[in-house]
Parts: C-alpha cells; structure tokens; sequence
C-alpha cells in the first residue's frame, strides 16, 4: 500500500503548468511516477491520482448500485472532467482550465498528499488547522480509536 507524505507549495506558470515535485513522485513505484488522472475532488480541490490508482477506484465506484440516485451521482462527479495526464520531460503536468476553475486555482497551489491521496489546492483556499483547533482534533480522533492499535501491525 502507499503512504504519501508531504506538502508542497508549487506555482502555476504562464501556460497552466505546474512541477510534480520530486520528492512526491520518489514516493510512487516507478509504474506509477508519469501518468495522472486529475478529476474534481471533494470540497473544491483537484484530486490527482496514478493512473492505476484511478482506474482501481474507478472500478470500486462502478461496482456501486447505479439504481440509487446519490450513488449515480457521485459517478457522474467522479468521472465527469477526469483528464489523463502525462509528465513532461521536464516533469510538469497541465492543469485542465475547468478543473483549474472549479478549485479557483491562480498561481500558488499547494499540493497536498495523505495515505495514497493528492489534492490540488489553491493557495489561499488551503486550510492549516491553527492550534488552537488541536482539541478538536483530539476529540475527533478520541471518537475514531477503538484502542486495536497494536505497534507491531505497522
């Protein structure tokens, strides 16, 4: 499984541009480091994928039951504006104007990794939590631990 970290604060050039920074893509398998399908993600960013983690999810989402209006939905939001994108020999990717426009992306981005998760955001729309949130966040994760963790499983 991948488990991405990092967070990286890259500008968009003139032509919509952005650099894959390379301390991401060192993280991927080697299968995985050139082609991305970048598509709308949730709360206004740009979610990018390896190509090969698009298609697994992709198939994960058309194994749902279409007959539930949400859940065809959530498919038409997924699939519609999905864009497969390949590297440059320079290791840029194009940001797609909608998707640029749906996350209100200008010239500072911020790329955002977690588990095997990218999003794209724009720079003054990503949110670092400020300390004072800490106890929320306490209290949230309290809500999610059901006290299995066990070191050596990691």
């Amino acid at each position: 499984m991948i488990h991405l970290i990092g967070e990286y604060e890259v500008k968009v050039d003139d032509k919509g541009r952005i650099m894959v920074p390379a301390q991401l893509r060192k993280q991927l398998p080697a299968d995985m480091q050139d082609r991305f399908v970048l598509n709308r993600g949730l709360d206004n960013c740009v979610a990018m994928r390896p190509y090969p983690l698009f298609l697994k999810e992709s198939a994960r989402i058309n194994r749902m039951n279409r007959a539930k209006k949400q859940i065809r939905e959530y498919q038409r939001f997924f699939a519609n504006g999905a864009t497969d994108l390949t590297l440059d020999s320079a290791g840029r990717l194009n940001l797609p104007k909608h998707l640029m426009d749906w996350a209100s992306i200008g010239r500072e981005i911020v790329i955002s990794t977690y588990g095997q998760n990218i999003e794209i955001w724009a720079r003054d729309k990503f949110r670092i939590p400020a300390a004072e949130e800490s106890e929320k966040y306490s209290d949230i994760s309290e809500q999610f631990d059901d006290g299995d963790l066990d070191l050596r499983d990691i």
